[in-house]
Formats: structure tokens, sequence, C-alpha cells
């Protein structure tokens, strides 16, 4: 039994670090295609007529939009690892009543 749980740990602990991997990975290349648009958008807006302080602030948006989603992927996995922790909570408490 013993050597059941280490297996199940070690499986759970792989998982674990390829999805933190996988996320990673999200997270660095949004950032930096985020950056290349924004650059992009600036130059476009430039060459089109506007001033650089106004297209970099209306660039600012791609940022905006890049935070809001990052913010709302911690949330959910926040969210979860709250849900995981009170659902454990409670089932261990329904086995011991």
């Amino acid at each position: 039994m013993k050597a059941k749980t280490v297996a199940t740990v070690l499986k759970g602990s792989y998982y674990i670090l390829k999805m933190s991997g996988s996320l990673l990975s999200a997270w660095l290349t949004l950032g930096w295609r985020v950056g290349r648009a924004r650059r992009s958008f600036e130059n476009q807006l430039v060459q089109g007529g506007m001033t650089k302080e106004d297209a970099r602030q209306i660039s600012e948006v791609y940022s905006e939009l890049k935070d809001q989603m990052m913010s709302t992927v911690k949330g959910a996995i926040s969210n979860a690892r709250k849900s995981s922790g009170n659902s454990h909570f409670s089932l261990n408490n329904a086995a011991s009543a």
C-alpha cells in the first residue's frame, strides 16, 4: 500500500510540474506577443500621423487586457485550490461522522 501512495504522489507531482511549466510558458509567450503587438500598433498609429505619446496611451489597452487575462487565470487557479481544499476537508469530516 505504501508503494501505491508513493507512486500516486510522484505521479501527481509530475502532472503539477508539467502544468506549471505550461502555464509559465503561456505567461511568457503572452507577454512577449503583447509587447510586439503593442509596438506594432504604436508604429502604425505614428505612421498614420498620430503623436507618439497619443499612440502609446492608446496601445496601453493591450497591456491592460493582458493583465486582466492573467488576473482571471490566477483567480481561477486560486478558486480551484480553495474549493479542492474545502471539498477534501468536508469529505474528511463526513467520513469521521
